[in-house]
């Protein structure tokens, strides 16, 4: 096997084995764990007056787990289910959790998506731009203000956007993904739902700037050093050119491979975000879940969370080796 796909291999293999374990430590926790949710929510029932065997199957329904099966065999159950799609039912919704989550997901996905990109162009931009006067006076201010901008947690910062942008100016809506009113998928509605998602995007993206500026600030630096640029400099270029074509393109790659990471990681931190603009969304569904210890609906939000996290760090593996010679030749 080629050194690349053999690493492929072993990260898709790491991959599945981190899902794996995430799957059987929340069977243990429904299940084996003293106190766990399925015992109290059958309680519940019991204590409402319903019959064992009617709290069982209503059990069984909303947490995929039989307890009057042995614990082995109810955990062959409880993963033959998760595969088929079948996450459970909402205790409080009576929905079932995949349909939820489905309707819920893309939200999440466009606001991750549009702050990574949006983050990530300003951040290539300002990192250029500073590396071109590396050691000045404009290189410093960059510098300490990228610092002390990457010390403000998402969630602070969009407190302050909300207060001052929408509560005190009116510029932008207080709450919302878009206005009920609006008719969904045409041109309308993306401006709408543009102008709902301007303050969040903004939250989620700005403390990720300096991050990128930094990243390419410190690779471009080092490779306007590179023979080849000074070669491009004798041979008459523009700056522009060599600045982007030769500097900034190879700047970019060690940073690029980045954003499917960060992809997986601003998944798990939109909780706060969704949860503060009162967005659609699989953070804030998952706030909501565990408020009201919707623990199915938490459940699977969370496992949603780390598959699709997991599945963009195996597509970052795979674009690194791609950009990168070095990986598929095993260096």
């Amino acid at each position: 096997m080629k050194p690349f796909l053999w690493w492929l291999f072993k990260r898709v293999v790491l991959g599945v084995v981190t899902i794996f374990v995430v799957v059987s430590l929340t069977y243990i926790l429904l299940y084996i764990a003293p106190g766990n949710p399925v015992q109290l929510y059958i309680s519940s029932l019991l204590a409402k007056g319903y019959s064992r065997a009617y709290a069982v199957a209503k059990a069984r329904t909303v947490f995929l787990i039989n307890v009057n099966q042995s614990a082995p065999a109810a955990y062959v159950s409880y993963m033959s289910q998760l595969l088929h799609g079948d996450l459970g039912r909402s205790i409080y919704l009576h929905e079932p959790v995949a349909t939820l989550i489905a309707y819920e997901i893309p939200f999440t996905v466009f606001l991750v998506t549009a702050s990574l990109i949006f983050s990530y162009v300003v951040g290539v931009l300002i990192g250029l731009f500073s590396s071109k006067y590396s050691g000045g006076k404009i290189d410093s201010i960059i510098t300490v203000s990228s610092a002390a901008v990457n010390a403000v947690p998402s969630y602070l910062l969009a407190i302050i956007l909300l207060l001052f942008l929408a509560v005190y100016k009116n510029y932008f809506p207080v709450s919302g993904s878009y206005s009920v009113h609006q008719v969904a998928f045409n041109l309308t509605f993306i401006e709408n739902l543009l102008y709902h998602y301007t303050l969040p995007i903004l939250s989620f993206s700005i403390p990720m700037i300096p991050g990128w500026i930094l990243s390419i600030r410190s690779a471009a630096a080092s490779i306007a050093k590179e023979d080849f640029v000074n070669y491009a400099k004798l041979r008459g270029l523009r700056g522009r050119t060599i600045m982007f074509d030769y500097i900034g393109r190879l700047s970019v790659i060690p940073s690029f491979t980045r954003l499917m990471y960060s992809f997986g990681l601003l998944l798990g931190s939109a909780t706060f975000v969704e949860s503060i603009f009162g967005l659609y969304g699989v953070g804030s569904l998952y706030a909501t879940a565990l408020t009201g210890k919707d623990y199915p609906l938490a459940i699977g939000c969370l496992l949603v969370i780390v598959t699709v996290s997991v599945i963009g760090n195996i597509i970052a593996d795979i674009l690194y080796g791609v950009l990168d010679p070095r990986v598929r030749l095993g260096a």
